[in-house]
C-alpha cells in the first residue's frame, strides 16, 4: 500500500514545504522563502518589487502542476516479476535516471561545471534514445531508431559547445536538434500503436513536446519589451514543464504491462491544451530565451541632458539627476538573459574623460603594480587585485552588465566584437565595478553585486564588449580560476 501512496505523500510533504515558505514570504515580503520551497533552488539579487505580484501568481501555478507531477511520478503499481529482457531492464533503470535528472534543479552550491554537466547528460541520454526506440514494436520502431542516432549526435555537439574555442556547426546543431524532436514524435506515435502505454502516458509525452517548442517560440515575440530585472523570473518558464517526468515515470511503470492493457483513468489530470494556455500565456511575457546576444540599449540616453548638468552649487546631486540616471539604467538590458548567474546585475555605466573603467577589491590596501601597464591590446588589463578595461567612447554612458559563477560557464562569442580573459585576486573577498552614487564624474547608474563568489582567492575576469549606434556594451564575467595568463578570444 504504500507504493500506491508514496506519490499523495510526496505531494503532501511538498505542499507543507510551500505552505512554510508563503508563510514566510507574507511575514517578512520577500520572495526568498516561497522560491526556495517551489522551485527547489535559492532566488539570487531579486529586488524588483514590481514584478513580485507577477511572480507569487507564477509560483502558485508552478505549485500546481508540480503537486500534480509527484502525485504521478511517486505512485507506483505493485512488484511485478523482474523482466527476463535486460534490455529492457537497462531501459526502466535509465527512464528512472533520467526522471531524478529531469526533478533534481542545478543547485548553486553543488552545481558541475559545464563541460561536465553536458557529458553527464549526454552519457544518459544517448543509450535511452537508442534503447527506447529499440524496445518500441511495428515500423515505428526503425524511424525512431534511425532519428535516435543524430539526436545523439545534436546533444554531443551541444557538449563540445562547452569546450572553449570550440564551436560546432550551427546548421548541422539545429538539424540534428531537429532530428531529436523528431525521436520524440516517433517514440509516442510508437507508444500509442504499441498497447503497453496507456493514453495518459502518451498525451503527458505530447503536453511535453508542446510545451517544449512552443514557449521559446513565443518568448522571443515579447522579449525586447523587459528589462534585467526580470532575469530571476527567467527561469520560472522552465519550471511549468512538468510533463517530461511524468511521461518518463509512467513509460518506466508501464514498459512491461501486457500488450493490449485496459487504459487507465488518472486521478488530477490536467484538462488538455486549454488549461496549457491558460498556464502559460500569462506569463510569456515574463521570461524569454536567448539565442545570440541581443541589444541592451533602446533610443537615445539623454532627453533633458546629462547628469552632471544638473548639480546645485554645493555638490548634491538634484532630483532630476536621480530621474536621468534611472531611466539611463532603464534603457540597458542583460544581453544574455539566460545565462543565469549566482549574481548579476546590469546598470548604465557613465564614462568620463578618457573612458575606462575598473573591477578591484576595494579593500585591499596593498601596494602593486598599475593594470594599466598590462593593457596590451588596448582593451584589457590586470594586476594584483585590480583590472581595468579600455571602452569605444568616454563622456558619455554605456551598458554594463556582470555576474559572477561558481565554475567558468560557456564562452559565447557570436555578436561581440572583443572578448578577452585575465586573472586577477580578491584578498578581502570582494570585486567590485564603482558606482556613481559613490561620488565622483564616472561609476555605474546602480550598486553592482560583489562578483567575488568563493570570498578571498584567484578569480578570471572574462570581458565581452561592442560598440553601437546608440550606446556601447561590456558583459563582465567572474568566475574562480587560478590561472593569471591573459587570453584574447576576438
Amino acid at each position: 500500500m504504500l507504493r500506491q501512496r508514496a506519490g499523495w505523500i510526496a505531494a503532501g510533504a511538498y505542499l507543507a514545504v510551500s505552505a512554510v515558505g508563503a508563510v514566510v514570504t507574507a511575514a517578512t515580503g520577500r520572495l526568498d522563502a516561497l522560491w526556495a520551497a517551489v522551485l527547489w533552488y535559492p532566488l539570487d539579487d531579486y529586488s524588483s518589487d514590481g514584478l513580485a505580484a507577477a511572480a507569487a501568481v507564477g509560483l502558485f501555478t508552478i505549485l500546481a502542476l508540480k503537486t500534480w507531477m509527484l502525485r504521478q511520478v511517486f505512485t507506483f503499481p505493485p512488484r511485478a516479476p523482474r523482466p527476463a529482457d535486460r534490455r529492457t531492464v537497462w531501459l526502466r533503470r535509465l527512464l528512472y535516471l533520467a526522471v531524478a535528472h529531469a526533478l533534481i534543479p542545478p543547485l548553486p552550491a553543488v552545481r558541475l561545471p559545464g563541460l561536465v554537466g553536458e557529458a553527464l547528460t549526454l552519457a544518459l541520454w544517448c543509450p535511452l534514445q537508442v534503447l527506447f526506440a529499440l524496445a518500441l514494436r511495428g515500423r515505428l520502431r526503425v524511424f525512431a531508431l534511425v532519428t535516435a542516432l543524430p539526436g545523439s549526435a545534436g546533444l554531443a555537439m551541444i557538449a563540445m559547445d562547452e569546450v572553449p574555442g570550440v564551436r560546432a556547426p550551427r546548421f548541422l546543431l539545429l538539424a540534428c536538434l531537429a532530428m531529436a524532436a523528431a525521436w520524440q514524435v516517433a517514440v509516442l506515435f510508437g507508444q500509442h500503436r504499441d498497447g503497453r502505454w496507456s493514453r495518459d502516458t502518451v498525451t503527458a509525452g505530447w503536453r511535453h513536446v508542446t510545451v517544449s517548442l512552443a514557449t521559446p517560440l513565443a518568448a522571443v515575440a515579447v522579449l525586447w519589451a523587459f528589462t534585467s530585472t526580470t532575469v530571476p523570473l527567467m527561469g520560472m518558464l522552465e519550471e511549468f514543464d512538468v510533463f517530461l517526468a511524468v511521461w518518463l515515470a509512467r513509460s518506466a511503470r508501464e514498459l512491461t504491462g501486457p500488450r493490449g492493457r485496459p487504459r487507465e483513468r488518472t486521478p488530477l489530470r490536467p484538462s488538455g491544451p486549454i488549461l496549457l494556455a491558460a498556464v502559460l500565456l500569462p506569463f510569456l511575457v515574463l521570461v524569454g530565451p536567448e539565442e545570440t546576444a541581443r541589444p541592451a540599449y533602446s533610443d537615445s540616453w539623454y532627453d533633458a541632458g546629462p547628469p552632471e548638468a544638473t548639480r546645485s552649487e554645493d555638490g548634491a546631486r538634484a532630483d532630476h539627476e536621480s530621474d536621468v540616471v534611472a531611466e539611463a539604467n532603464a534603457r540597458c538590458r542583460d544581453p544574455w538573459p539566460r545565462l543565469r548567474a549566482r549574481r548579476q546585475g546590469t546598470a548604465a555605466y557613465f564614462l568620463f574623460e578618457g573612458g575606462g573603467y575598473g573591477v578591484y577589491d576595494p579593500d585591499d590596501t596593498t601596494e602593486g603594480e598599475d593594470p594599466y601597464t598590462s593593457v596590451d591590446d588596448g582593451f584589457l588589463g590586470a594586476a594584483g587585485s585590480s583590472a581595468v578595461v579600455m571602452t569605444y567612447g568616454e563622456n558619455e554612458p554605456m551598458c554594463l552588465t556582470v555576474k559572477a559563477f561558481g565554475s567558468a560557464p560557456r564562452l559565447r562569442l557570436k555578436g561581440w566584437e572583443r572578448v578577452a580573459e585575465v586573472g586577477l585576486v580578491s584578498r578581502s573577498g570582494r570585486l567590485e565595478v564603482p558606482s556613481y552614487a559613490d561620488g565622483g564624474d564616472e561609476g555605474a547608474g546602480a550598486r553592482l553585486p560583489n562578483l567575488a563568489l568563493k570570498g578571498p582567492g584567484r578569480y578570471r575576469l572574462r570581458v565581452y564588449a561592442r560598440g553601437g549606434e546608440t550606446a556601447e556594451e561590456h558583459l563582465v564575467v567572474v568566475f574562480p580560476g587560478r590561472s593569471v595568463k591573459k587570453v584574447v578570444y576576438r
